[in-house]
């Protein structure tokens, strides 16, 4: 991986959002390449269709591979409901999670990744020891509150300074990356493996199946897997240990 007698400290981590139906074959995908995931659950999400939801028995078969976190009862947005109501939210999806689990849950995610510094304080008084968010392009964990992330399993327009920093701002290079979301994501697994860190990849089943992503999805997870002297974790293992 690297000549250097003593090779940076290389963490490998994955979370995907919601509570979809579809969970399941991501789950198997990761287990294919031995990766690790984080399923965030909000088991009521009112953005599903109700057969589309995870339905409980999945969830146990879920937790009996991956981690699985909280990511509120039904996927309100936070900012957009009273301050009771985004702390029923919050207490009651981790509380419901559990009771399918029979187990605690110990992460969670902030719906859209919307949310303010009340909701950084409820998500503490319910008990969790991380909270992630929907940003992007960190090799690091920054506030385990406000944890941020690598990559997205999608394109994203809004990418392009990201993409010329990555390419060296050659054009060729920088099309490619911005053109292909899983070309991105190698990239910043290969930086990862030169300077260390945290590489964080996350998305939603439902939308790696809308877009017809499985292929590039599993060509990530193949070339980030089996890794010597990389580390395969779950969320949870991001928790300060002073937490």
């Amino acid at each position: 991986m690297t000549n250097s007698p003593n090779p940076p400290r290389v963490v490998v981590t994955t979370s995907w959002d919601d509570g979809h139906r579809l969970d399941p074959k991501l789950a198997d995908l990761l287990d294919r390449y031995g990766i690790v995931g984080t399923f965030y659950i909000s088991p009521r999400n009112i953005e599903f269709a109700p057969g589309d939801h995870l339905v409980p028995q999945g969830v146990r078969e879920l937790a009996q591979r991956h981690e699985i976190g909280g990511h509120t009862l039904s996927h309100q947005r936070l900012p957009l409901i009273s301050a009771a109501e985004a702390e029923a939210e919050i207490r009651d999806g981790k509380d419901e999670v559990e009771q399918i689990l029979g187990a605690a849950v110990s992460t969670f995610c902030y719906p859209r990744g919307e949310y303010d510094a009340s909701h950084v304080r409820m998500v503490k008084d319910a008990g969790f020891g991380l909270a992630r968010t929907v940003r992007r392009h960190s090799l690091g964990v920054g506030d385990p509150f406000e944890a941020v992330t690598t990559v997205n399993a999608y394109a994203h327009r809004v990418d392009v300074p990201q993409v010329l920093r990555m390419a060296d701002l050659n054009p060729f290079t920088a099309g490619r990356l911005f053109l292909n979301w899983d070309d991105f994501a190698i990239a910043w697994f290969d930086k990862c493996v030169r300077e260390g860190g945290v590489y964080h990849l996350w998305g939603h089943s439902w939308e790696v199946e809308a877009r017809g992503d499985w292929e590039r999805l599993e060509r990530v997870l193949q070339y980030i897997s089996h890794r010597p002297g990389v580390e395969y974790v779950a969320n949870a293992a991001l928790i300060p240990s002073e937490n």
